[in-house]
């Protein structure tokens, strides 16, 4: 895999790593521990699969001497990884707030108990 082929699939794969985190995230705060199992589930799953296209992509560039232009790509990769996860992060919420319900609801149980 070249660096360009493995840099859009660490977008891909980060960009839907920060859905699946943001998503436990919210749920971890809601009243539904089943609903939470199944979204820390999904967010360490996708994690793992996405720490190794991290890696993929910044061990070749590590492991060569650190010139000007592997730097530049350790910086890109950088750029991209932090684009990627936070456009995720934020696409989730906004998915999330419109179908959140219920126990699932953010600050569920804090309502419960007023």
């Amino acid at each position: 895999m070249n660096f360009w082929t493995g840099l859009v699939i660490l977008a891909v794969a980060a960009f839907f790593q920060n859905m699946a985190f943001t998503w436990t995230s919210r749920s971890r705060n809601s009243g539904d521990p089943a609903y939470h199992r199944f979204a820390a589930w999904s967010s360490n799953g996708v994690w793992f699969i996405t720490q190794f296209f991290v890696w993929k992509t910044i061990w070749p560039i590590l492991m060569n001497d650190l010139t000007l232009s592997s730097s530049g790509k350790l910086l890109l990769v950088a750029i991209v990884y932090i684009l990627a996860t936070t456009e995720g992060s934020v696409l989730m919420m906004k998915i999330l707030l419109k179908r959140e319900r219920g126990s699932r609801r953010v600050g569920a149980l804090e309502q419960k108990s007023v």
